[in-house]
């Protein structure tokens, strides 16, 4: 290996490094402070870098926000959505999304509860969760689709009535409320299943 594609190779280590250490400074903030502070001076002194490394990393607070947010879903594995639309069984494809999310609202709650009441005041943030919470009925609608092609009997009108009811069931608010009321993850995925299917196909 010649020197330069060496020397890239270390710069890209070292870019990657920071820009994974600025990312946990953040969460880090909304983990463990009474008042998270999710200014770029907070973060910065967290991850001990200048503010003029995180815009170069990220470009501005907004572009921060993004990589937080899919940081987070990293590491609450949201890429086992893939397997929901594997399924072809939609009362199992149901069930793995219910898994998916509670999995991912369980891996950082007390990161998610505290940057979802900063969105309440914070437009910037605010806007951020709005735009993932919407993907929540889309999946559904996706799942229930399936439910037609195969000969289902519901409408497009009934469709998106109960993507909307399952998008609240698998919402933070949804997991949260059940988990302060004392349920396991287990326990609140078995639940919410149980719902989600019985709404999806009523008798």
């Amino acid at each position: 290996m010649s020197p330069r594609p060496y020397r890239m190779e270390k710069r890209q280590a070292s870019r990657d490094e920071t820009r994974q250490r600025i990312l946990e400074a953040a969460r880090h903030l909304l983990s463990t402070e009474s008042s998270p502070d999710l200014s770029m001076d907070a973060v910065a002194r967290r991850a001990d870098v200048s503010r003029l490394t995180i815009y170069y990393q990220f470009g501005s607070r907004a572009g921060l926000l993004e990589a937080l947010y899919d940081y987070l879903a990293t590491r609450g594995h949201m890429q086992r959505m893939a397997e929901v639309f594997q399924e072809a069984n939609v009362p199992k494809a149901l069930g793995k999304m219910i898994e998916t999310f509670v999995g991912f609202w369980s891996t950082d709650t007390t990161v998610m509860r505290r940057l979802r009441a900063i969105g309440v005041i914070d437009p910037e943030i605010g806007e951020g969760i709005h735009a993932r919470d919407s993907r929540r009925p889309h999946i559904a609608r996706e799942v229930l689709k399936r439910g037609r092609a195969n000969g289902g009997k519901r409408s497009n009108a009934r469709d998106s009535d109960v993507a909307a009811v399952l998008g609240m069931l698998t919402s933070f608010e949804t997991y949260d409320a059940l988990a302060r009321a004392g349920h396991d993850k287990d326990k609140i995925v078995a639940t919410l299943t149980r719902l989600a299917r019985s709404i999806a196909n009523p008798h």
